[in-house]
């Protein structure tokens, strides 16, 4: 792994960037909500901006077209978050407990397009690795939020 020191709002940033034609092909508004002058973080650039893809991507994926994807970074007690929220069809509280678990994948109603199951997988390792901790919040039928943050 290679650390850096870094602005959050530069990752969560190239990470939007990189998804948004995606989100322009599918109507997808992107926003990001975020203060200036955040305490800088020690990590992987690529991996975090990656993390940060990966979340945008599946967000981009399961929402409709015309809806809105919001990126938060903020600042409390000491450690940096970053979250991205969908406002979709949210996840059921069965497959939640789930949805870290290598090669799950939630059942879908044959409009998106599957994957490995790794996709929550691999990035939670990345997160952890950095000393981070990952984490989801969902409320079925409005929204599902994908939860990182560092120390």
């Amino acid at each position: 792994m290679n650390f850096a020191k870094t602005e959050p709002c530069k990752i969560a940033i190239y990470a939007m960037d990189a998804v948004r034609f995606q989100a322009e092909q599918s109507s997808v508004e992107l926003e990001l909500i975020s203060k200036n002058n955040l305490s800088k973080v020690n990590v992987d650039i690529e991996k975090i901006a990656w993390v940060l893809v990966n979340f945008l991507s599946n967000a981009i994926r399961y929402s409709s077209e015309k809806s809105k994807i919001v990126v938060q970074v903020l600042e409390k007690e000491g450690s940096i978050e970053f979250s991205v929220r969908d406002f979709g069809k949210g996840i059921e509280e069965q497959y939640q407990k789930r949805l870290f678990d290598h090669y799950f994948q939630v059942p879908t109603d044959g409009n998106n397009k599957t994957g490995s199951g790794l996709g929550l997988v691999i990035p939670k390792g990345f997160i952890e690795a950095e000393n981070g901790e990952m984490w989801m919040e969902s409320a079925i039928g409005e929204e599902v939020c994908f939860v990182f943050d560092y120390l």
